[in-house]
């Protein structure tokens, strides 16, 4: 499945949610506030991922059966950017193969033929 297919999905089903807040705005600059929130919980799933990894490198958890945790939060990260790029009108395929295509020139000197 095509990345902007997932994104059509995750906004169909952002636009069906009944809550008191709607979980799908367009992001102008009337409504920048919106997409602080939608980063700020972007980056409150990344912290739960990482917290979780914090834990393995110190022992606490084993790495093997934390995989399923690390799975779930990092899908909640991908939701999150999904929505950000989904809200806000970006194309995230095509601004990730641009910039593939720059560094592949930036790095170009580093990299194995």
């Amino acid at each position: 499945m095509e990345l902007n297919t997932l994104i059509e999905l995750q906004a169909e089903f952002d636009r069906r949610h009944a809550g008191a807040a709607s979980f799908y705005v367009p992001i102008s600059k009337e409504n920048v506030q919106d997409l602080e929130h939608l980063v700020v919980c972007m980056l409150g799933e990344l912290g739960e991922f990482a917290n979780v990894v914090k834990k393995v490198v110190r022992g606490d958890f084993d790495y093997d059966t934390s995989r399923p945790i690390l799975e779930e939060e990092l899908a909640d990260v991908f939701i999150y950017l999904m929505k950000i790029a989904g809200q806000s009108g970006i194309d995230l395929e095509s601004a990730f193969l641009r910039k593939l295509e720059k560094n592949e020139g930036r790095f170009s000197h580093l990299m194995v033929p």
